[in-house]
């Protein structure tokens, strides 16, 4: 009889996470949880990077990504939509090109383009939130990662980002870049 009740608990505890609305589906997941890949909804919108899972979990910073993308929901709550979904994208393009910086803004900012939610003014915003968030160890500047994010938005649909960075990470000119 115990084992009926806790079965109807749970599955009572399932159907009200996933009746919860789109925009709180990502928060209400517990941290610590891994999100299966395609099923991870950020600010309304369903976010995925291939068959790459997502960790929900707090730590310092708003997000890493290595073999998972980890996700810091709670310091990306109070960040515009459009940052938190730039800002995974951005981490799908570490998945995708590697350790480069530059490589995974233009990736994301790319993607956002092609999925018609990026627009000149959106990018505005995002970088308004950059220069508001600050942009930790690893990433340029706000003033130099939004000029290099123009730059990509600027560029051709599948044209590679500008040369911006030097050393290893750094990426060539594509011939039909402007």
């Amino acid at each position: 009889m115990r084992s009926a009740a806790r079965l109807s608990m749970g599955l009572a505890l399932c159907l009200g996470l996933s009746a919860a609305s789109p925009q709180d589906s990502a928060v209400a997941v517990e941290q610590g949880t891994l999100v299966a890949p395609g099923r991870l909804v950020v600010a309304g919108r369903n976010l995925s990077c291939g068959t790459t899972a997502t960790l929900i979990r707090d730590f310092h910073g708003f997000a890493v990504s290595s073999t998972v993308i980890m996700l810091n929901m709670q310091a990306m709550k109070d960040l515009p939509r459009r940052v938190q979904w730039l800002i995974y994208y951005h981490e799908c393009g570490h998945i995708v090109h590697g350790p480069s910086e530059t490589a995974a803004d233009c990736y994301a900012v790319r993607r956002a383009r092609r999925e018609g939610w990026l627009t000149r003014e959106a990018l505005e915003d995002i970088c308004a939130a950059f220069n508001i968030a600050g942009h930790g160890p690893v990433h340029p500047d706000a003033k130099a990662r939004c000029s290099q994010l123009r730059q990509c938005f600027a560029s051709r649909a599948g044209a590679a980002p500008p040369p911006l960075l030097k050393g290893p990470g750094a990426i060539a000119p594509a011939p039909n870049a402007p």
